[in-house]
């Protein structure tokens, strides 16, 4: 429950006073305890100072008792009235749900209001909200977004003359198109491909509605990229076309537009490009250091060239813009893992885990989390939990992982010895299965069988790996692309001690990469 009586509150009423931190009372949402004036969150007898723009939003929200407090209101509770654009808004609201989900262990959430604003919610969800309005401070008149614009106009005009970039910029999106981009956006943070797919006939739809939403174009770019690299060969050259032609779209509309940007960077190439990658990612960050895509785009490529502790800022920085995608949440887990530290990783583990139980990606990060830790036995009780597994993917798949599973929870060598064989003639069925087979078959000691599978991935030396990644039914293609980060994973220590490693990373050509940026892999145990 939402406890506490709002600051001004009177009979279902809500003043329109800016938040004065110093003059707010303290109150508590759950078992965490809010005190503005000193921007302070504790629980569990931990405190944790709030930034003072996302502890203002959040004693907004708590004024209104449950009700929705619109975009416009914001701007009088939170900017003291003055005009802020929606990007504004949208990045100190992700950075309250940052804050809901880890500092206040998900005792509120915010709910999002389409085309309405943003209202407070406490977990259990079972409050009795109340119908409020909002009234403004005595002696003032409520001002609205159009009256706003239309007032600063001189002011505005002024500061353009002078700066030479007074813009003021309000989101003229039609409801249609408003409703379908947030839709996709939506939709893109479950990062799966069939979700991927809903989202760009949205987009498309959305275009047509709002054709001067460089938004709309930008997103609808990125989703053409992203599918265009994941999607099978007979779509990839008709996306990527379409891809192209909606970044050019969006950034005669709204130069360096960050969803295009992105889109971009999706477009590139990236194994054997990893300095290219980079450099595109860290560009685009300097003019859009809060996008969710861009930050973990970086990461992404920092871990495949072994530059773990580097990675971790961008992939805990995407956590907390998108605390509710999972993708990103099994990076951290791994990240994390990867670096040692194995509570941290523990921690995050269970929380993913809590919220998408049957998400494939935290579910095999768990899977494998317990199986290459000691905890192969917990592994194989959770393998036998059939009704709880993700669906969407084949007996035949599970069974190969069950092979990994019992042989390393039964400690005999020849089941060990027997799984690495089945998961060598796996490995033939796509590249994700590759990666597995070398790592389940370094992490047991066969080195010569990891190295093989290696070169077969990286190469094509000894078999060729059809386009898929894992089984069709997922619907992921790998196309020219090979992942690098399994290199450097934990379990796969022992590759690293090996001379043959050195061989194999100066011919995949990240020793190149490692020059160029004066770089070198972190070295894990």
């Amino acid at each position: 429950m939402v406890a506490g009586a709002p600051t001004g509150s009177i009979e279902g009423t809500m003043s329109l006073a800016a938040v004065v931190l110093a003059h707010e009372q303290p109150f508590r949402i759950g078992d965490a305890e809010i005190r503005p004036a000193t921007r302070e969150l504790i629980r569990n007898g931990e405190s944790h100072v709030i930034e003072p723009r996302v502890m203002q939003l959040l004693v907004a929200l708590h004024r209104a008792n449950g009700a929705v407090v619109s975009k416009d209101d914001l701007s009088h509770l939170v900017w003291e009235g003055r005009i802020v654009g929606e990007d504004a808004i949208n990045r100190v609201v992700y950075r309250l749900r940052a804050m809901a989900e880890k500092q206040a262990g998900g005792q509120f959430r915010i709910e999002t209001i389409t085309k309405v604003g943003y209202r407070l919610a406490s977990a259990n969800g079972d409050a009795e909200y109340s119908a409020i309005s909002l009234r403004p401070a005595p002696g003032r008149t409520p001002i609205t977004r159009r009256e706003l614009m239309i007032g600063g106009g001189v002011l505005a005009g002024a500061a353009a003359v002078t700066l030479g970039t007074g813009i003021i910029h309000r989101d003229n999106t039609p409801p249609e198109a408003r409703a379908l981009i947030d839709s996709s956006r939506d939709a893109l943070l479950a990062g799966s491909v069939e979700q991927s797919s809903n989202a760009i006939a949205k987009l498309r739809r959305a275009v047509q509605v709002a054709p001067r939403s460089a938004e709309a174009w930008g997103l609808l770019a990125y989703v053409s990229m992203r599918l265009a690299n994941l999607g099978p060969a007979a779509i990839r050259s008709d996306l990527r076309t379409r891809g192209l032609a909606a970044i050019k779209q969006a950034f005669q509309l709204e130069p360096k537009q960050a969803d295009a940007m992105a889109a971009q960077i999706y477009g590139m190439r990236e194994f054997g490009n990893w300095f290219d990658n980079e450099r595109a990612c860290r560009a685009a960050l300097a003019v859009h250091p809060e996008h969710a895509i861009l930050n973990f785009a970086l990461g992404s490529i920092l871990l495949q060239v072994g530059r773990t502790r580097e990675a971790r800022p961008f992939i805990e920085k995407t956590v907390g813009l998108v605390p509710m995608s999972p993708p990103p949440r099994t990076y951290l887990v791994t990240t994390l893992w990867d670096l040692g530290l194995l509570d941290d990783a523990e921690a995050v583990l269970d929380k993913s885990y809590d919220l998408f139980p049957r998400y494939f990606g935290v579910w095999f990060t768990r899977l494998y989390y317990l199986m290459y830790n000691g905890r192969a036995s917990e592994a194989a009780a959770m393998f036998q939990d059939v009704p709880n597994r993700p669906l969407g993917i084949p007996d035949w798949n599970y069974d190969l992982t069950g092979l990994q599973v019992n042989s390393l929870a039964s400690g005999d060598p020849r089941q060990i010895r027997n799984t690495v064989e089945k998961w060598k003639e796996a490995a033939k069925r796509g590249t994700g299965f590759t990666e597995n087979a070398s790592i389940f078959a370094a992490f047991v000691g066969d080195l010569d069988e990891s190295f093989r599978l290696l070169d077969a991935l990286y190469f094509n030396r000894g078999f060729s790996m059809p386009d898929m990644y894992f089984a069709k039914e997922q619907g992921m293609y790998a196309g020219r692309e090979r992942h690098t980060y399994n290199l450097f994973r934990r379990p796969v220590s022992a590759l690293r001690r090996d001379p043959r490693f050195a061989v194999l990373t100066r011919e995949i050509g990240l020793d190149e990469y490692w020059r160029r940026t004066n770089s070198r892999a972190m070295v894990t145990p």
